[in-house]
């Protein structure tokens, strides 16, 4: 008798499956192993909607009585204080907004290329998490994904990744390897506020760094900002400490200028290499003198190079001052050394 009322029942929930009723706004919750589930039988889908199972190490189930799990709905183990590690499987394709938010044990978490589509905050407050691994080949990292993920410090993702949304990353405060920045050609604000960098590349097709993309961030003391850039907002960083590393005569370079904060070249250039071919020779002494008779005009590093004694304009003791280190005299200028600003 037992087993037919088990059998009876059984036949039931799938007769509601097959009939559709689960894909109504109060949709049937169904569960199952820790896990909930609503099936939409008309994709053939089914949703994670919720878990209450014991913890620890997650897998999450590709199919549900045939239907493959493709989407982790919002809130699905939001403020779950027991799982301790998420690996998602091979169906999944969607993470809804908050569908783990504030998984305070949750330490480590995988998720493969199959995982196309994220919402915002959908990790955020997870305060133990420290290895992420995420094959995703996304375009953009969405709004405060990570936020408040004080102990992350393992991050793997995709360099297809372009974008870094508002707040993504925003108190990673242990996240020091920002190495994949350099591939985002935009950031929004707060993108990497807080986090514990001491050095950042940025990409070569960025335009523009917004305000409090950078700030807080209490390690940081190398941002190289290449030429492409044409717009940094005033509180992009926190300038104490800082060091740009630019290209001379650029907008960083001048931006750099304009607040105080050292600088540095990437342009590839000595103090007393003129003519810029890379030896300091009686030539470099020739094109100065051509260009104090206006034969030739120097501009850009070529006249920074030229200025051998720093002082406002390259004139004729700049030329004199290079003989002298032709001719093996002792000077007071670093004549051959890298410039820096």
């Amino acid at each position: 008798m037992k087993s037919l009322k088990i059998l009876i029942a059984f036949s039931l929930v799938l007769s509601l499956l097959a009939a559709g009723l689960c894909t109504s706004a109060s949709a049937l919750v169904i569960h199952e192993n820790g896990f909930g589930f609503e099936v939409n039988s008309s994709k053939h889908t089914a949703t994670l909607v919720s878990y209450d199972g014991d913890g620890g190490r997650v897998v999450l189930p590709e199919y549900f009585y045939g239907y493959p799990v493709t989407v982790i709905d919002k809130n699905a183990f939001s403020g779950n204080e027991s799982i301790t590690e998420v690996v998602f499987s091979n169906t999944n394709t969607t993470v809804e907004e908050y569908a783990f938010m504030n998984c305070t044990a949750l330490e480590t978490v995988y998720i493969p290329e199959n995982v196309k589509s994220f919402g915002d905050r959908a990790f955020a407050g997870c305060t133990s998490l420290k290895t992420v691994t995420m094959l995703s080949d996304i375009v953009s990292m969405p709004t405060n994904m990570f936020s408040g993920c004080t102990s992350l410090c393992e991050l793997t993702i995709s360099e297809s990744i372009a974008e870094f949304g508002y707040g993504c990353f925003n108190g990673c405060s242990s996240l020091t390897n920002l190495d994949f920045a350099s591939n985002g050609v935009m950031l929004q604000s707060y993108a990497f506020n807080g986090t514990g960098a001491e050095s950042v590349v940025l990409s070569d097709s960025l335009i523009a760094i917004p305000d409090y993309a950078f700030t807080n961030c209490s390690q940081l003391k190398y941002v190289t900002v290449p030429d492409s850039v044409v717009l940094i907002q005033p509180n992009a960083f926190d300038y104490e400490n800082l060091t740009i590393r630019c290209y001379y005569d650029s907008y960083a370079y001048d931006f750099a200028g304009g607040k105080g904060v050292a600088r540095e070249l990437l342009d590839d250039i000595t103090l007393g290499d003129a003519n810029g071919d890379g030896v300091i020779s009686i030539s470099d002494v020739t094109t100065i003198q051509r260009h104090l008779a206006e034969f030739e005009s120097l501009d850009g590093v070529r006249l920074l190079a030229a200025n051998i004694e720093s002082g406002n304009d390259v004139d004729i003791s700049d030329a004199t001052s290079l003989q002298m280190f032709l001719a093996e005299y002792e000077t007071d200028y670093p004549v051959g050394a890298p410039i820096t600003i």
